[in-house]
């Protein structure tokens, strides 16, 4: 992820009780091309990299703050991350070398759905009771710790919602248009003291880019971000998938039989480039949010990040925004922002950021 607004070379300070993590596992998501982002990389950089390789402040990638904030929760021969085909280049041999636990190329883009998939398919293979985090590697978060601490807490949780997705909400600050939305109201075992009024609240629906009136609504609602970054068990994550994608998981399911059978020596691992080539080869594209959270919302639930920073570096814009506002220079040339692209201006009647109390 972006940076560490202090000493880059610092990692995260996110203390975890690596006994309590032997069945927890994260899922590094890092398969986008961020094709908004190509004017100002390719202006840049001289090549369409996707954004998560790019390291726009400091010494580190996007993609590599994603995989030591992801090293800081869980073992790091639990971690398992999925890029893009091609997408290997943009890691140089000594990042490839000191990535941890297994690294999967998706063999084409077929959307979020697949793009969760196929690790958590890895991930049961190996542990059947695992509970999974999953990390979208194009974020801006800051502070890490603060991060982290939300994370762990949703593992911690994970246990006593076993059947529902934990979702990590950001806490709006402006009524945003590009990105999506959750609603949410207080669930019957929720107490009432300041703490567990912020989560984890029963999701009530999602909104996904709604135009400025309709943000506006939602922020004085009390509504959150949707940053895509979830816990759960791996076993809720595939029954959702198979509730909401049946024709889907059928592929999924037997992929998952090839890589138990590789592991158990029943068959040789030859069987594993054969069988990954087939499932592929029949995907349609889908997307995880819309063809499976939007789907089921009563699936959910959502922890609101309070004390995080949180923003969807999707947009030059708001990575120079960004970084204005924490007073720092980026790395590629500011002025080429400034003058190719408009600014983001989202008119609001609202006075400013809420205190997200989601009890609706």
């Amino acid at each position: 992820m972006p940076m560490s607004t202090q000493n880059d070379v610092q990692r995260v300070p996110c203390v975890t009780q690596k006994a309590r993590a032997r069945n927890r596992w994260g899922i590094i998501l890092s398969g986008g091309e961020g094709k908004r982002m190509h004017p100002l990389v390719s202006s840049w950089l001289g090549e369409n990299r996707p954004k998560q390789y790019c390291t726009f402040v400091g010494s580190r990638s996007m993609f590599q703050h994603t995989v030591d904030r992801a090293g800081a929760l869980v073992p790091e021969e639990h971690l398992v991350t999925i890029i893009g085909r091609g997408h290997r280049r943009f890691l140089s041999g000594a990042a490839r070398a000191s990535l941890p636990g297994l690294l999967i190329e998706q063999p084409r883009d077929v959307g979020t759905a697949p793009g969760v998939f196929l690790p958590a398919a890895y991930v049961l293979a190996h542990d059947p009771d695992a509970v999974v985090a999953l990390f979208p590697s194009d974020h801006f978060v800051y502070p890490e710790d603060a991060f982290c601490r939300h994370v762990n807490r949703a593992f911690d949780l994970a246990e006593s919602y076993a059947d529902r997705v934990l979702l990590m909400g950001a806490v709006p600050s402006r009524p945003e248009t590009d990105y999506g939305w959750i609603g949410s109201r207080r669930g019957p075992g929720v107490g009432r003291t300041r703490t567990q009024l912020r989560g984890p609240l029963e999701v009530t629906d999602f909104r996904e880019k709604p135009d400025a009136n309709e943000a506006n609504l939602l922020l004085r609602q009390g509504c959150l971000w949707n940053t895509m970054v979830m816990v759960a068990k791996a076993q809720t994550l595939w029954s959702l998938g198979r509730q909401c994608l049946p024709e889907m998981m059928y592929g999924f399911d037997a992929f998952l039989l090839v890589l138990r059978a590789i592991r158990e020596r029943q068959i040789g691992p030859e069987f594993e480039t054969i069988a990954l080539g087939r499932l592929y080869e029949e995907l349609a594209p889908a997307d995880f949010s819309r063809d499976i959270l939007q789907q089921a919302p009563e699936r959910s639930m959502v922890l609101p990040m309070d004390g995080v920073d949180w923003c969807d570096w999707g947009q030059p814009q708001r990575v120079s925004e960004t970084l204005e506002r924490l007073d720092r220079r980026p790395l590629f040339p500011l002025e080429f922002v400034k003058s190719r692209f408009e600014p983001l201006r989202v008119k609001s009647d609202f006075p400013g950021p809420v205190a997200c109390e989601n009890n609706r």
